[in-house]
């Protein structure tokens, strides 16, 4: 007898050829002819960290987590295409293509805007190329990022340009305003005006002297 606990399928052998799948339980196999092979179809969880390089030649480090499981019906097929070692020779392979070739159409400015875009699109595609495989996709997101050094500093230059751009353009702006606050101060200061002023300000005195 052989037992498959639960969340397991047992591959049978049977001289080295599928014979059969096991279901969770007590199960009946002859022996010295068939061998069981446990796969795991509860979810898995993997995560993948590589660089990429986006529209503008960038490079992004990104961090992409899959959770996947393997469909019980197919167990049998998935062993007999890659063994027990399809998470190395399908799953990842082809998450990181696909997140290399998603990542492309977007500049590296983009990338941060329409993260859950991107996330999307590359679990659309993982799904679309697993396709009949056996992998029952769960969820996919790219989990975290980081950019290269020498595009933060570039980034942190630019904000430093900006911001210094804002200040002199409102410097300019207030010169302008005063400037023409200025302006229409003095006309609006007409000749009678300027003499009022004048005469309000007279004491009543005549000079002592008078020339010529």
């Amino acid at each position: 007898f052989n037992i498959i606990d639960t969340g397991e399928r047992g591959v049978v052998l049977r001289m080295g050829k599928l014979s059969g799948v096991m279901d969770e339980g007590l199960n009946f196999k002859i022996p010295l002819i068939d061998s069981v092979v446990k796969m795991n179809v509860r979810d898995v969880k993997e995560e993948v960290e590589t660089e990429v390089s986006s529209q503008d030649m960038q490079t992004i480090k990104v961090k992409v987590s899959l959770i996947y499981s393997l469909d019980p019906e197919a167990v049998g097929k998935i062993y007999q295409t890659y063994g027990t070692a399809y998470e190395a020779t399908m799953v990842k392979p082809t998450l990181l293509e696909i997140i290399n070739s998603v990542i492309a159409g977007y500049g590296i400015e983009e990338f941060v805007e329409k993260r859950p875009e991107i996330s999307a699109k590359i679990n659309q595609a993982f799904i679309s190329k697993t396709a009949g495989s056996g992998i029952n996709v769960k969820s996919l997101l790219i989990t975290d990022h980081d950019f290269s050094d020498e595009f933060d500093k570039a980034i942190e230059q630019k904000k430093v340009a900006e911001q210094g751009a804002l200040k002199a353009k409102y410097d300019l702006d207030r010169v302008k305003l005063e400037a023409e606050a200025q302006m229409q101060k003095q006309k609006s200061l007409s000749p009678l005006v300027l003499q009022e002023k004048a005469i309000d300000k007279w004491d009543g005195k005549l000079p002592n002297y008078f020339s010529g």
